[in-house]
C-alpha cells in the first residue's frame, strides 16, 4: 500500500513538474497557443508578419490575436467582438496589474466616460467599444520585437 502511495505521489509530481502552463499569455511561451484554442473552444488560424507570427483564435463572436515573437514569447494580445475573452487566461501574471489600473480608472473623480487606457513600465491595456462591439488591446512594451510599433498590434 505505501509503495502505490509512493508511486502516485511520485508521478502527480512528475505530470505537474513537466507540463506547460494552459495558457500562452502575455511574456509567456507561444508553445501552449493550441491550448487557448481547446480551452476556448475555437477556430486556430496562423499567420507570419515581418518575421513575428499571428495565431488568431474565433469564437462565439470573438476573434483574439496572440501575437509571438520571433523567439517564441507571447507579446501581444487583441481582441474584437460581441464580448469580452477571459482576460486572466490572457493576461496571465500580468491580469493583476490591469486589474489595479481598472479599479484606478472606476474610482477616478470626476468620472469621465472614455475607453480604457493603462500603460505601467512594461504593460499597455486599452479598451472600448460598446454591448456589440467591444475591442481591446494588450502589449508588453518592453518585449516588442525590433521594428513592430505599437500601431503595428491590432
Amino acid at each position: 500500500m505505501e509503495i502505490l502511495l509512493r508511486t502516485a505521489a511520485f508521478m502527480t509530481l512528475s505530470a505537474t513538474a513537466v507540463l506547460p502552463p494552459a495558457w500562452a499569455a502575455l511574456g509567456q511561451s507561444a508553445a501552449t497557443v493550441e491550448r487557448d484554442q481547446v480551452v476556448m473552444r475555437g477556430q486556430l488560424r496562423s499567420g507570419s508578419v515581418n518575421g513575428y507570427s499571428i495565431d488568431t483564435i474565433t469564437v462565439a463572436g470573438l476573434e483574439i490575436k496572440e501575437y509571438v515573437s520571433p523567439d517564441g514569447v507571447v507579446f501581444a494580445v487583441v481582441w474584437k467582438g460581441t464580448g469580452v475573452p477571459d482576460l486572466p487566461l490572457l493576461l496571465g501574471e500580468y491580469f493583476g496589474e490591469y486589474r489595479e489600473g481598472l479599479a484606478k480608472a472606476r474610482n477616478r473623480k470626476p468620472r469621465v466616460r472614455e475607453p480604457f487606457r493603462m500603460k505601467s513600465a512594461s504593460l499597455v491595456v486599452q479598451q472600448a467599444g460598446n454591448s456589440r462591439s467591444l475591442w481591446g488591446r494588450a502589449y508588453l512594451s518592453t518585449h516588442l520585437p525590433p521594428g513592430v510599433r505599437p500601431e503595428d498590434i491590432r
